[in-house]
């Protein structure tokens, strides 16, 4: 129930954008801020949560201090790679985001063996090419807004004039790596269909959104909203936790994040224009993914072996 009104109010958001009237960019942009606050940070923010519970079920001690320890290593390590290659950070970036994506969006799925994983990162680079390649002029002054941009000006327009035959490769491997996916691993029809017809969905309305509208819908009214149903259900197994103490956890957790993201923020002068504001929180968003991903991975690794059901 809770996809279908997803899909309906993305439709609808398309509708009025398109077809009634466009929706201003500073209206897109609170939207896209205050999304990340309520929904994207929290969704993450229950790493902590996830990993004791993993480790609970798997009947071995949860050592907190050790677990901050490699989390902020992983999160440090991803913000210098991006600060001293940002090419490279970039593409890390973009698979990383892509592999989370699918799987989040594809748990019901039997994806632990290699044509599993092939189609939950091509599942992903597809989603993740729609929303940019599709909308890369915006993000082309934002670029330019930070020396790296500048200096990678050749491989920015390279993208921008080839942008419609990296999607349209993007969408060829999806479908490559789909038929082989589902001819190794024979799945129930109507769920199959059901996956099929979301996904088409899915990808009409962001093709037909602006860049900001697109990530909004996706990472936050969808990404965000089913991970987090999908985390509640996973940390109320055995029921040993209650949703006040989850709900309390979030938000500590989620409030020591913004704390450290406006730090950084400001120290950098990262809110001096729009641009660099959207820039530095999609950089902050890239940083956070390096150590949620591992996290999340377990936790759909558990749901799948102790076949839990997360239906939303």
């Amino acid at each position: 129930m809770i996809k279908i009104l997803m899909l309906l109010s993305g439709a609808l958001l398309s509708i009025v954008h398109i077809w009634i009237i466009p929706i201003p960019v500073q209206v897109q942009t609170l939207l896209f801020l205050v999304g990340i606050l309520l929904l994207g940070i929290p969704h993450g923010a229950a790493d902590m949560l996830v990993a004791n519970k993993t480790t609970m079920l798997n009947k071995k001690p949860f050592n907190y201090f050790l677990f901050l320890f490699k989390y902020l290593s992983k999160l440090l390590i991803f913000a210098l790679i991006l600060w001293f290659f940002p090419v490279t950070g970039n593409i890390l970036f973009i698979v990383i985001a892509a592999y989370h994506f699918g799987e989040t969006d594809l748990h019901q799925f039997n994806t632990q063996n290699i044509s599993g994983k092939l189609f939950v990162l091509s599942y992903g680079l597809v989603i993740l090419s729609v929303i940019l390649l599709n909308n890369f002029d915006v993000l082309i002054p934002m670029f330019n807004e930070f020396e790296s941009g500048r200096a990678n000006v050749s491989l920015i327009n390279w993208i921008s004039n080839n942008r419609y035959f990296i999607m349209s490769l993007a969408g060829f491997q999806f479908f490559i790596f789909c038929f082989a996916y589902f001819v190794l691993n024979p799945a129930d029809e109507k769920q199959t269909g059901n996956f099929l017809f979301q996904f088409a969905f899915i990808l009409l309305i962001l093709f037909n959104l602006p860049m900001l509208l697109g990530f909004s819908f996706y990472f936050i009214f969808w990404h965000s909203v089913l991970a987090l149903k999908n985390i509640v259900n996973f940390l109320k197994i055995d029921r040993d936790i209650s949703s006040i103490t989850i709900t309390k956890q979030i938000i500590l957790y989620s409030l020591l994040a913004i704390f450290g993201i406006v730090i950084f923020g400001s120290i950098g002068f990262m809110f001096s224009t729009q641009n660099t504001m959207i820039v530095y929180v999609f950089l902050g968003l890239a940083v956070l993914t390096a150590p949620h991903l591992p996290v999340m991975h377990q936790m759909y690794n558990e749901i799948r072996r102790k076949k839990i059901s997360l239906s939303v």
